[in-house]
């Protein structure tokens, strides 16, 4: 049978001491540590694990935010020092620690982790009634029963939600099940996976139906994360300096989930937020609803004597409409389809499209639109802090939806990205190019196809549909090596022309392949014989010229 949490003391779970970071050693031996941990060893550390790549990206955010703040890095100078000293300063973690680390309680009475502050953890529960001799106002009194600096209720009915509304992988309320027959009562998380779960709200809240919000970043975008040989490299390298903060950011503010107000209001609207304010965006006004309740958590199988199952589930906070343009370092983006008036549009997981094809994007474009993150370490790699020689490497991690509340799957993804390649601008040219031809033949070939293949009246519209996105998939699958190689060699410049001419024969020759290869697919009827035939013979031809064109002969 389960009951309330009847005391602070029972209910804590503070995130500062508490293990619930999954992180890898120098060993690739999987540890579980707390956030004092992980800072205090980060040396020593390899990266961070989890099954859910959404919780590592917001993890690394998280960790960051609080660098950030102990640092306060004005000058690139100042990342350089900290890069210098191979490892963070643990009396200047330890002092934050002091001051911040009752705020890090997962289910503290009334200044909880990302949380609101004006519910009781025992909100979830209805009054009782009345029996025998006990009145209403006694029953009532019963569930008053709790530590004098807890919140009563707010005014207003509290309509508790799932646990599960927190996992963007797993189906609840209205949305459909397809792969996980589980009920919304079966779900019960254990106060670690709370914690993964609640830090994911300010990177990758998406809008959930009428007055649900998306976060500050609008539609969960692809998030760029350094990786070092070392977590503390890592996250040194996330650090971000003043000037590539975003320029609409509010430094007057300094606050953060550690220190601002700890009450989130419903459906509220902040014109002016802080960097710091925004890698820990409030986007939901949440309170988990702890319960003694022994068990193994629904989600990691870990025995716990409190689970959730669960909360209160709001909008919280969000950028007003007319808002200036936000712009995250960690986040590239693209000048928006509707015009240069309008502000740039952040690069956002494509299905069907893997994410090398968008590098220009990603790593080549202008500095208006280049993550500023890739600016700064631009200009680490100038100053001589990283090496010129070196292979940077960068960890994507995304969430593919519809735009709204449909979640299709989840992009994690690591590109290579050669310094040379950064700071040569002959060679990133050469790479956008080689992209730009690729998706010029990848477009041709589509429409000879539809143009040859297209089915007449009462045709399979679903068959003909089918093979031309299996050529397609063909067709960059077969490229993605090849772009690797491409791209190694850019940062070689006295090899630079020889890698692009060797790519431009790679796509011809696949974009043959793979066409000729779905055509064999289509039948030998006669009239289907003589279409394959018109069709290859009108590709090859479009493929000689573009041959001629290159100057590839």
């Amino acid at each position: 049978m389960t009951q309330p949490l009847s005391s602070p003391a029972v209910a804590s779970f503070n995130l500062w001491h508490e293990p619930w970071i999954r992180v890898l050693d120098r060993n690739g031996e999987r540890r579980t540590l707390s956030i004092e941990a992980v800072l205090f060893q980060a040396h020593d550390l390899k990266a961070f694990y989890d099954p859910s790549p959404l919780t590592v990206a917001s993890v690394h955010r998280l960790l960051a935010a609080i660098l950030q703040a102990i640092y306060a890095p004005r000058y690139l100078l100042h990342i350089v020092n900290l890069l210098d000293a191979q490892a963070f300063d643990s009396a200047k973690i330890r002092a934050f620690g002091e001051q911040f680390a009752e705020r890090f309680d997962l289910f503290h009475p009334s200044a909880p982790f990302l949380q609101t502050g004006d519910v009781p953890l025992d909100a979830w529960r209805k009054p009782e009634k009345s029996k025998g001799n006990r009145t209403a106002a006694g029953a009532q009194g019963d569930r008053d029963q709790r530590p004098a600096e807890q919140p009563a209720a707010p005014a207003g009915k509290i309509e508790p939600k799932t646990i599960a509304y927190l996992l963007e992988e797993v189906p609840a309320g209205t949305n459909r099940t397809h792969f996980r027959h589980v009920n919304d009562e079966d779900h019960r998380l254990c106060p670690a996976c709370c914690a993964r779960s609640l830090i994911t709200i300010p990177a990758f809240a998406k809008s959930g139906g009428a007055g649900i919000k998306p976060s500050i970043n609008g539609v969960p975008p692809v998030y760029l994360l350094p990786v070092g040989d070392t977590l503390f490299h890592s996250l040194a390298l996330s650090l971000i300096g003043e000037e590539y903060q975003p320029t609409s950011a509010d430094a007057t503010r300094q606050t953060a989930a550690w220190n601002g107000a700890t009450i989130i209001p419903r459906g509220g609207e902040l014109s002016a937020v802080g960097y710091l304010e925004s890698l820990t965006f409030p986007a939901r006004r949440v309170r988990l609803f702890p319960i003694v309740d022994p068990g193994p958590c629904t989600r990691c199988g870990q025995e716990s004597p409190i689970r959730v199952k669960e909360m209160l589930y709001e909008m919280g906070w969000s950028r007003p409409k007319d808002a200036p343009w936000w712009k995250d370092p960690f986040v590239a983006y693209r000048n928006s389809a509707k015009g240069k008036s309008d502000a740039p549009t952040p690069l956002r997981p494509s299905q069907g499209k893997a994410l090398w094809r968008d590098y220009s994007t990603l790593f080549l474009t202008d500095a208006e639109l280049q993550p500023a993150l890739v600016q700064q370490m631009n200009h680490l790699i100038d100053g001589g802090s990283v090496d010129e020689h070196q292979q940077l490497r960068f960890r994507c991690i995304g969430m593919k939806t519809d735009g709204k509340a449909k979640v299709f799957e989840w992009l994690d993804d690591a590109l290579d990205v050669p310094a040379a390649v950064l700071r040569d601008q002959y060679g990133a040219a050469a790479v956008r190019k080689a992209l730009a031809r690729a998706e010029e033949v990848a477009y041709k070939i589509r429409v000879i196809f539809t143009r040859h293949m297209q089915p007449t009246r009462g045709g399979k519209q679903e068959h003909f549909l089918g093979l031309r996105g299996r050529m397609e998939d063909a067709y960059w699958t077969a490229l993605a090596h090849p772009f690797l190689v491409l791209i190694a060699t850019a940062a070689t410049v006295e090899a630079v022309d020889r890698a692009q001419a060797r790519w431009a024969r790679t796509i011809l020759r696949q974009a043959q392949s793979v066409f000729d290869g779905v055509l064999e697919q289509l039948g030998d009827r006669a009239d289907m014989l003589r279409r394959r035939v018109k069709a290859h013979t009108h590709c090859r031809n479009v493929l000689f010229k573009y041959r001629k064109d290159w100057d590839l002969e």
